[in-house]
């Protein structure tokens, strides 16, 4: 009875020792997998960052004729990197090249690159100049922002276990180290070919200088304190072949010239803040110094200016 009841323990405690061995590589497995996945959430935050990132920069530069500059997806990259290269986008901590540990996990410092294109076979189409005048004379820098991160991970703390040969390659090849991409997978070669793309600027005007006023420079002076929105304007303006001479060839029938720049480039735009009205003074348009110069939804009663103007002479706008 004694060495049954020795010969039943004794099974017992080896299939105990059996069942842990078991349940603890599963639970540890667990967690490790647990945290690659976690960790490569970030990766792909990290990616997605520098390209939301890109759109808070200074798109483009009217005055010196540069559009969709490529200089905000330089900046966007590098703010990407710094803030996740400890995988906490909220406040990195710069440490260098120092691997994160966490309870199974290793993982090398993200790495964040941006480039200044789509990625080929999107089916997206950049903005051009080509076969379109009024742009000829715009200089576009970047056709969108592509940008991939990736991070180099590995299992630790796992160790070599289950002396059978199988098991023992097994775990040996579960705690290589590869590679964890933003967007797709790696190559055979660990490069992350795949990336996340956007496009950029849409020419509008959105800073706080381009949402400002424009006065109507008089006698060649400037007033102008939108020149952004101004120079855009007269640079298509002048793209297009200013206001040609008609005025000119019409005075030339009676023999008679014209006393002005024909071409010469005027621009109002006035807000509610100037009842979007601009003020030439006394001395012009036979004593009427007030013109409205923007049109705007007027109060009940007064003209009606928005109707459909397709088809109708000079748009339809009563006057």
């Amino acid at each position: 009875m004694r060495t049954r009841t020795a010969v039943r323990r004794g099974q017992a405690l080896v299939e105990t020792a059996l069942g842990l061995m078991v349940f603890v590589t599963i639970l540890m497995f667990g967690i490790y997998f647990a945290e690659v996945g976690a960790l490569t959430l970030k990766v792909q935050e990290a990616a997605n960052f520098a390209l939301w990132e890109a759109t808070g920069h200074v798109q483009h530069d009217p005055a010196n004729g540069v559009w969709q500059r490529d200089l905000p997806i330089a900046q966007a990259a590098a703010e990407a990197a710094g803030r996740y290269r400890d995988f906490d986008g909220r406040s990195s901590q710069d440490r260098g090249g120092m691997t994160i540990q966490l309870a199974m996990a290793r993982a090398r410092p993200i790495q964040v690159t941006c480039q200044p294109n789509l990625p080929g076979g999107a089916g997206i189409e950049g903005i051009t100049t080509a076969g379109i005048a009024p742009l000829s004379n715009m200089n576009f820098e970047a056709e969108g922002i592509s940008c991939q991160a990736w991070s180099s991970m590995q299992a630790s703390r796992i160790g070599e276990f289950m002396r059978p040969e199988f098991f023992r390659v097994s775990t040996r090849r579960a705690t290589r180290p590869f590679t964890v991409c933003a967007a797709g997978r790696a190559g055979n070669d660990g490069v992350c070919d795949g990336r996340f793309a956007m496009l950029l600027d849409d020419w509008g005007l959105s800073s706080l200088a381009e949402g400002r006023s424009c006065a109507l420079n008089i006698n060649n002076a400037v007033r102008c304190q939108n020149t952004d929105y101004y120079q855009w304007a007269e640079g298509v303006y002048q793209a297009n072949g200013g206001a040609g001479n008609a005025g000119t060839a019409l005075a030339g029938v009676v023999g008679a010239t014209v006393a002005i720049d024909e071409s010469q480039f005027f621009m109002s735009f006035r807000g509610e803040e100037d009842n979007y009205e601009e003020n030439l003074g006394a001395t012009h348009a036979g004593g009427q110094p007030r013109w409205e110069v923007t049109p705007f939804l007027v109060p009940p009663g007064g003209p009606t200016y928005d109707t459909p103007r397709q088809g109708k002479w000079l748009g339809g706008v009563p006057h």
